[in-house]
């Protein structure tokens, strides 16, 4: 299931990161969100190296290759991280006025920071070869533990996405941009499947903690597929946003 979740996830990623790179490219000259346009270009390319590193395949050649237990999961998360922080700092950027840009960037940024932070510890202090960072081993308390402040970033990182797509997308319909409108709200639901993710792995860990878990078979399906959804319908809904508004400036200048 991991390896063609998250395979198709690296294609579809591969093909966004490219649009979104060439894009900042194009508009380097910009001065308004520059910001925005070089962290979708990051963002993307981060997920797409984060679910490639979560392909089994590759996942073991990580090992192989670094000699280190648990280094493409140490990788993929940290990605992940990466990415809902440059998410974020997006969406800050043509959420926020001038004003608050600086101090609102600065705050997500070093919220990323300081769960990196706490995350390598509990990493380093918990890895050798007989434990895996999954859901499987929520018997052992360091993998418990880190999960969780993994899961807790995500969950709440996602959840601001899904806020500031919803009034973008709706900003963008009241204002006559169908693609702008249609992209942001594919991209807040992709948000609320993030959202779900994270749920989906943290309540197995608590249930478990309680000594009640739901069945794990059940989790190892459910979670991937949320995983999965949510990096392509994101990919999906930024691309949208930002080929459709360039489609639309085409078709009005031909018109005039």
């Amino acid at each position: 299931m991991d390896g063609l979740v998250f395979g198709l996830c690296a294609l579809i990623g591969l093909v966004g990161t490219m649009l979104s790179a060439r894009e900042a490219w194009r508009q380097r000259d910009r001065s308004d969100y520059r910001v925005a346009r070089f962290t979708r270009a990051v963002a993307i390319g981060i997920c797409t190296l984060g679910v490639t590193l979560a392909v089994p395949a590759v996942e073991d050649m990580m090992e192989s290759v670094t000699g280190m237990n648990n280094a493409a999961k140490l990788g993929a998360h940290i990605c992940a991280v990466v990415w809902c922080g440059s998410l974020q700092l997006m969406l800050v950027d043509w959420s926020y006025n001038h004003e608050v840009l600086k101090a609102s960037l600065f705050a997500r940024g070093a919220l990323a920071a300081c769960v990196l932070l706490a995350m390598l510890p509990l990493f380093i202090n918990t890895t050798d070869e007989t434990v895996e960072f999954t859901t499987e081993y929520a018997t052992v308390p360091g993998v418990t533990v880190y999960l969780m402040v993994y899961l807790g970033y995500v969950a709440i990182t996602c959840g601001e996405i899904a806020f500031l797509c919803t009034g973008m997308a709706l900003v963008a319909r009241r204002g006559g941009h169908a693609w702008s409108a249609r992209g942001l709200a594919l991209s807040s639901i992709s948000a609320i499947l993030g959202v779900a993710y994270a749920a989906s792995k943290g309540s197995y860990l608590v249930t478990h903690y309680l000594g009640h878990p739901w069945p794990l078979r059940y989790e190892e399906i459910v979670s991937p597929l949320l995983a999965g959804l949510a990096v392509i319908s994101l990919i999906t809904g930024l691309t949208m946003a930002m080929v459709g508004r360039r489609l639309a400036s085409r078709v009005a200048t031909s018109a005039a």
